[in-house]
C-alpha cells in the first residue's frame, strides 16, 4: 500500500488507524509509516515522507503568507497555524494532500524542478 492510498483510507475510516481524529495522531502514524517502509517504500511514499513539509512551507507562502517563518519542525504545526480548531485541521491536512499529489502527479510546483 501507498501513503497516498493509507492517508484516504484514514480519512475514510479514521478510527481504524487512530484513537481519535487529531492533526498530531496522524503525523505520528505517518511518520511511523515513513520509518518503517524507508527502504522498500514507492517513490512517491519517499517523495512525501521528505517533501511534504517544504511542500507546505511553499503552499503557504502563495497561498497564506508570503515569507512564512515556521515556529516548529512539524508541519502538523504549520497546519495547526493556518487552522482554527481541531476539525479544520484535519480537513485542511486531507485537502493538502490531494493537492500535494496531484502536483507530484504533474510535477508542477514544488515538483517541477525535482527528479
Amino acid at each position: 500500500m501507498q501513503i497516498e492510498q493509507l492517508i484516504f483510507l484514514i480519512q475514510k475510516r479514521p478510527k481504524m488507524f487512530i484513537k481519535e481524529e487529531k492533526i498530531e495522531y496522524i503525523y505520528y502514524l505517518l511518520l511511523g509509516y515513513c520509518a518503517a517502509t524507508s527502504a522498500l517504500s514507492d517513490e512517491i511514499d519517499q517523495k512525501f515522507c521528505c517533501w511534504f513539509g517544504k511542500w507546505l512551507m511553499m503552499w503557504i507562502e502563495r497561498n497564506i503568507k508570503a515569507n512564512y517563518i515556521p515556529k516548529t519542525a512539524y508541519w502538523y504545526d504549520d497546519i495547526k497555524v493556518i487552522a482554527k480548531n481541531d476539525h479544520n485541521e484535519v480537513a485542511l491536512f486531507y485537502e493538502l494532500c490531494k493537492k500535494f499529489f496531484e502536483d507530484y502527479k504533474d510535477k508542477v510546483g514544488y515538483f517541477a524542478c525535482k527528479n
